[in-house]
């Protein structure tokens, strides 16, 4: 008896090495058969739905050679391997021969695909293709868009067939790039009724909401790619990403002055950091110079210090680690997850506490006991030595 399964974005069918217990047949949605090398997926090829993973048993094959992973909701229907095998050994002989020739072809195809895949990067966008895949998006929606200000919209059949024609782009990597941008807020889809179905909304176009944006991406990581050693540039780099958020948080209203730069009293700027649990000292500054980003401290009259930077230069940068950061998980899970959304940093939580009297070791004041020592409160009304603690 065949069971239904249904598959989310990024959950595995069968994994590269798992025994061979039943036979899948794809009813809607779309798998992706891959490699897994480290962390990473190589793609081989993208299958749909009326799919049948049955290749592999009719060569006699045991364990699954490749991984099929999930790109979008999956529905498949289960076929007990000993209920195919017998309708396979029922069939005449000719078409016995014929699935086999088939399945054979469709062996050595594969295996074709993946010596070609291992010989280049397993990424789904490797360092060469980061320009090259923005730069297309950019240059289309640029030259055939209809623009506003800063903000174009294209027809997406046009977006399409650019870059698979004239570009030569795929069109997985080319939409994977592109929900990169909608993700970032960068962009957005515009969806309309399906000429084919009326009942069903389909991607009609795309809007690129600040193109100055996405030029100063590809143009800033073609010229440090190319550009020998400089790739280390390129590295997205967690600490001086969060470094930056703060930074720019902190100067969040803060009028720039004619030449664009922007001052702030230091000790806020610092106390702001302690808020999040960051003690800000030079390192981080000598850490964000080597990024290409300066801070300049300047004293004033009244004995003050004021931290001083170029708004834009910065605000750029960091639009440009945010896409580096999404190319990198990406890479990593083989695919675009919309849904892992980066909610900023994060504050340090304030509770009520109270101070063990035998220890000092400090607790929520609902305890009843030291869980450091043991002692028992006498109390669990707010008590005198009741403080403040950062979680």
């Amino acid at each position: 008896m065949s069971n239904v399964k249904i598959l989310k974005k990024g959950e595995y069918l069968f994994k590269e090495g798992d025994k061979i217990q039943t036979v899948f047949i794809l009813q809607a949605g779309q798998v992706s058969v891959c490699l897994q090398k480290g962390k990473k997926n190589i793609d081989i090829m993208n299958v749909g739905a009326g799919y049948v993973f049955a290749d592999q048993v009719v060569l006699g094959t045991n364990q699954y050679t490749y991984s099929g992973l999930a790109i979008q909701e999956t529905k498949v229907v289960e076929i007990p391997i000993d209920g195919f095998k017998q309708q396979y050994e029922g069939l005449h002989q000719i078409y016995k021969s014929f699935i086999k020739t088939m399945a054979e072809k469709l062996k050595w195809t594969l295996n074709e695909v993946k010596t070609s895949r291992l010989e280049k990067s397993p990424a789904p966008c490797a360092d060469d293709a980061v320009p090259k895949v923005f730069g297309i998006i950019f240059h289309v929606v640029n030259h055939k868009g209809l623009k506003d200000g800063n903000s174009a919209k294209v027809d997406w059949l046009t977006l399409r067939q650019y870059a698979q024609r004239i570009f030569g782009e795929s069109f997985k990597r080319l939409e994977s790039a592109t929900q990169i941008l909608v993700k970032l807020k960068l962009a957005e889809y515009i969806y309309g009724k399906s000429i084919d179905d009326p009942e069903k909304e389909e991607i009609q176009g795309f809007l690129v909401k600040d193109l100055v944006a996405l030029e100063s991406f590809f143009e800033f990581y073609q010229y440090y790619y190319y550009k020998g050693g400089k790739g280390e540039l390129l590295k997205f780099d967690e600490q001086n990403y969060n470094t930056l958020r703060i930074l720019l948080l902190a100067y969040e209203g803060v009028e720039s002055d004619k030449y664009g730069i922007v001052s702030k009293d230091f000790s806020e700027v610092t106390n702001l950091f302690k808020d999040y649990g960051i003690g800000l000292a030079a390192g981080h500054f000598t850490s964000l110079e080597s990024k290409g980003l300066f801070c300049k401290r300047k004293n004033t009259s009244d004995a003050k210090v004021l931290l001083q930077f170029e708004i834009k230069e910065f605000r750029t940068q960091m639009d440009i680690w945010k896409v580096l950061k999404e190319i990198d998980k990406w890479n990593e899970k083989g695919f675009v997850d919309i849904a892992d959304v980066d909610e900023g940093p994060k504050k340090k939580q304030v509770i009520d506490g109270i101070e063990c009297t035998d220890c000092k070791f400090v607790m929520v004041l609902q305890s009843k006991f030291c869980s450091e020592c043991g002692a028992k409160f006498a109390s669990v009304s707010l008590p005198s030595n009741a403080i403040k603690k950062a979680a």
